[in-house]
């Protein structure tokens, strides 16, 4: 390749056809779903459109409003005009351009304006612009897209006008004539060809329409008509109400931030403007209201339901429609789609108010978190279930002496206090149908844990694996490990915790198992009646009611009276008769309720005391209540309370919820106890 070949100089109308994306963005067919009018409301629909045309239309349209918006501009009116059937697009306002030459360019102002790529009124970077314009190039670009461009002007004293043609590579000579009035008319035919299309079909027709509201939302100002239609729209408030009956709107006085926060059902969305232009891929204006807005519901969040939501969860639930004047405003590109001018630089401020927060804190916008944090925790806990699973299926269960059969959903399995309640287990049991599980101390409460710390705690796993369970899954008998759980607990205060808490993990997540009949608490003797007389049997006691009325019928002096702690003081025989011979209660639905497991396990000790003294007095006034301790609970009073004696209540008191609560929910009651309470 020649060097004259490889390097060249364009002109810079070439330059502007050969790279369009420098100028003007894209000239090739893009498939995307925008917001367009109908029937008095924006709708979104997939069109087919040419950025870059869109582009060439714009650049017209806001050369009418940055005028409006110089200093003693008295224009207030903006006509367009598009022609399908000529295709002609004609742009019309009641302000002109300085009909004169330029005295060092010798240049009609109009024609400088219109047909050189670096001419314009935009480059005092000491004024302060509210316009959009920055490069003073876009009008050009226009005419160099352009077939034909006519530019006719009146400045209250002289006409002009001058066509160009051929992409502006031909012109004819300015015409200038004398004129009282002031407005300017640019009338233009796209040279579609450029564009790769014959015409504006129905999706660039309603994309310029849509355009031409929003130009009419952002500067209330000005009268904007379409095809002879004035856009009844007075304020940006009047143009949120195309897409939403429901927001929150806000403004300053000066109307240089004017704001609303809707619903979004479809991740953030957001329509926001700096100086009239269209900024659909957002920037630092949006960045600015949106950061104050999710700070603040982040700590709403954080205080009231104690939660950490990352603010782009937050902003995932908003749609926000937003107007920005910005003083100097700079953007990503020439096709300006996202302000990039830093914050300090606005010219102006704009604090969300506490009222707005509040509004939104009270909307469906915060129900619609609540919800998708609920199902956010719903498929974590999911994922967590079925990776637990997986777990369970290959995991081997320490602290298991697991039964030998090969049905054995048939058998049961007992749980035990520790390594030394099982020890005699091994010697007394069927080890066919016969499993044991030997728990570290006392189990954990479930009621307030979610499934990410379940499953990190290995007493909890190794249980599940020890019977068969399985998160999330309904009791299928014959995918248990164990038909039966058989409570192995110490008749005592720990004991009947440990039991009451392995009950509501059980109900929580497998309340099924209570119909299929699976779950028993074992009775242990507290009480043991040791013959003196070696051809005699020992007796064995499991409330102090039993034994009271088997002692009133014999001679005690005939026996050694033997009150058992546990599990542990048990000697051979007597753990041989629990082991085989069990005397178990079967615990069902009807021994609680998923209401009594969130009062007596929940966070709430509020009501966990309400409760417990509706239970202790049914009249509430009632303030005296006599205590009568069974000894099959207590061998030992208190030393605080006296047997027989009347106490006062005397304002808050604590009480101890696991002695009342495995009581109750047990069914296991104080013989001839009328009521209990602490001091």
């Amino acid at each position: 390749m020649s060097v004259d070949k490889k390097f060249k100089k364009l002109d810079d109308i070439d330059h502007v056809i050969l790279r369009p994306g420098m100028y003007i963005g894209s000239i090739k067919p893009h498939k995307a779903t925008k917001w367009i009018v109908e029937d008095d409301k924006m709708v979104q629909k997939e069109l087919t459109y040419n950025p870059g045309l869109l582009k060439i239309f714009d650049e017209i349209v806001t050369n009418s409003v940055d005028e409006s918006k110089r200093a003693g501009s008295k224009l207030n009116i903006v006509k367009i005009d598009i022609d399908r059937t000529t295709n002609y697009i004609n742009i019309w306002d009641n302000g002109g351009i300085p009909v004169v030459k330029h005295t060092q360019h010798k240049e009609w102002i109009p024609e400088m304006i219109f047909s050189n790529l670096k001419a314009g009124s935009n480059f005092n970077d000491e004024e302060q612009r509210t316009g959009a314009g920055t490069n003073g190039v876009g009008s050009t670009l226009t005419n160099i897209y352009s077939k034909e461009f006519t530019v006719t002007t009146c400045d209250g004293a002289n006409h002009f006008t001058q066509t160009f043609s051929n992409n502006m590579r031909k012109r004819t000579a300015a015409k200038v004539k004398k004129s009282t009035k002031g407005f300017t008319e640019i009338n233009y035919l796209i040279d579609f060809e450029k564009f790769a299309i014959t015409g504006i079909d129905d999706d660039h027709f309603k994309m310029l329409e849509k355009r031409v509201y929003d130009i009419a939302a952002c500067n209330t100002n000005l009268k904007v008509y379409f095809n002879g239609k004035l856009i009844n729209i007075k304020t940006f408030e009047d143009y949120i109400k195309y897409y939403t009956k429901d927001f929150f709107y806000e403004a300053k006085k000066d109307k240089t931030w004017s704001l609303a926060i809707g619903l979004s059902e479809n991740g953030f969305q957001q329509v926001s403007f700096a100086n009239s232009t269209d900024t659909y891929d957002g920037g630092t204006h949006v960045d600015y209201v949106m950061n104050q807005i999710i700070a603040q519901l982040r700590d709403f969040f954080m205080k009231k339901h104690k939660v950490d939501i990352r603010p782009g969860e937050l902003k995932n639930h908003m749609f926000l429609f937003l107007d920005s004047t910005i003083i100097n405003p700079s953007f990503s590109s020439q096709t300006k789609e996202k302000l990039i001018t830093e914050i300090k630089d606005f010219g102006s401020t704009f604090e969300i108010t506490n009222k707005l927060i509040q509004s939104i804190i009270k909307s469906e916008i915060v129900n619609s978190i609540l919800d998708w944090i609920q199902q956010k925790k719903s498929a974590e806990e999911s994922k967590l279930q079925r990776d637990l699973n997986k777990k369970l299926d290959k995991i081997k269960v320490e602290k298991l002496i697991d039964a030998k059969g090969k049905d054995r959903w048939k058998y049961s399995v007992g749980l035990f206090e520790g390594d030394s309640a099982i020890s005699a287990f091994r010697k007394y049991r069927d080890p066919q149908t016969m499993g044991a599980f030997a728990l570290k101390g006392k189990f954990v409460n479930v009621s307030e844990m979610t499934n990410q710390k379940l499953v990190q705690n290995d007493e909890v796993v190794n249980l599940m694996a020890a019977v068969g369970l399985k998160l999330g899954q309904v009791i299928d008998l014959k995918s248990l490990r164990y038909g039966r759980i058989l409570f192995y607990v110490d008749a005592d205060v720990d004991g009947n915790s440990i039991a009451a808490l392995l009950l509501n993990f059980f109900y929580k997540y497998w309340p099924d198992m209570f119909d299929r009949r699976m779950v028993y608490k074992v009775e242990t003797p507290i009480v043991v009646a040791v013959p003196k007389a070696k051809t005699k049997k020992k007796v064995l006691f499991y409330t102090q009611t039993e034994y009271n009325d088997w002692a009133a019928k014999n001679d005690l002096k005939n026996y050694e009276i033997k009150y058992k702690k546990g599990l542990a003081a048990l000697v051979d025989d007597e753990y041989q008769d629990i082991i085989n011979s069990p005397r178990m209660t079967l615990i069902t639905r009807d021994n609680m309720s998923e209401g009594s497991l969130d009062i007596w396990f929940g966070k709430n000790s509020d009501l966990r005391k309400t409760e417990l003294l509706k239970w202790l007095y049914t009249n509430n006034n009632f303030m005296k209540a006599k205590i009568i301790l069974d000894p099959q609970t207590y061998p030992v009073y208190p030393p605080y309370l006296t047997p027989g004696k009347f106490y006062q209540i005397k304002g808050q008191h604590q009480f101890d919820k696991n002695i009342y609560f495995i009581n109750y929910l047990f069914y296991i009651p104080w013989n001839n106890c009328n009521s209990y309470f602490y001091i």
